[in-house]
């Protein structure tokens, strides 16, 4: 074999060494080792028509699936957005919003948002989203805001579908 041949072989393996070996697609922080969060529970509450508008629900988080429940509402969620309701709900981020989220930003008549997620070990994290401004609560709480906008499109649905099963 020619030097030349030689060059142009390890030009080759080094190439497809770099193929192999470079870096992968990002994966969330969570998602790599492995989200704890087996279930989240949500309700929404207040409201001008109180107790008649209050909607909940349970998400049960399992394999690459998911699947919300609440009365006779259920649906099943893809597995892109199943994984983007993983990593949004990741007790780390609840315990640092928990704060910024209480502020009393609540408006007469708001409706308000507890989301309870349970971990693999049955461990609880709860907050209380008050039912202001997305983009208030965003600036308030930006680890949080994707669960709370998943939360509040989601309690909007099974409202939707309560209301047009009657």
């Amino acid at each position: 074999m020619t030097i030349a041949r030689m060059a142009a072989s390890g030009l080759l393996l080094l190439a497809a060494a770099g193929c192999v070996s470079g870096p992968a697609a990002p994966v969330p922080r969570k998602a790599q080792k492995g989200n704890p969060v087996m279930q989240i529970k949500f309700a929404r509450s207040g409201g001008f028509a109180g107790a008649a508008t209050n909607v909940s629900g349970t998400v049960e988080l399992g394999g690459d699936g998911a699947q919300v429940k609440a009365d006779s509402y259920q649906r099943e969620l893809s597995p892109h957005e199943a994984q983007q309701l993983r990593v949004a709900a990741d007790p780390d981020k609840l315990a640092r919003a928990r704060q910024a989220a209480a502020s009393p930003t609540q408006a007469r008549d708001a409706y308000q948002y507890d989301v309870t997620l349970v971990t693999k070990d049955g461990k609880t994290h709860t907050l209380t989203l008050p039912g202001t401004d997305p983009q208030a609560l965003r600036s308030a709480a930006p680890e949080i805001a994707d669960l709370a906008e998943w939360v509040e499109e989601e309690t909007q649905k099974i409202w939707e579908h309560r209301v047009h099963s009657r």
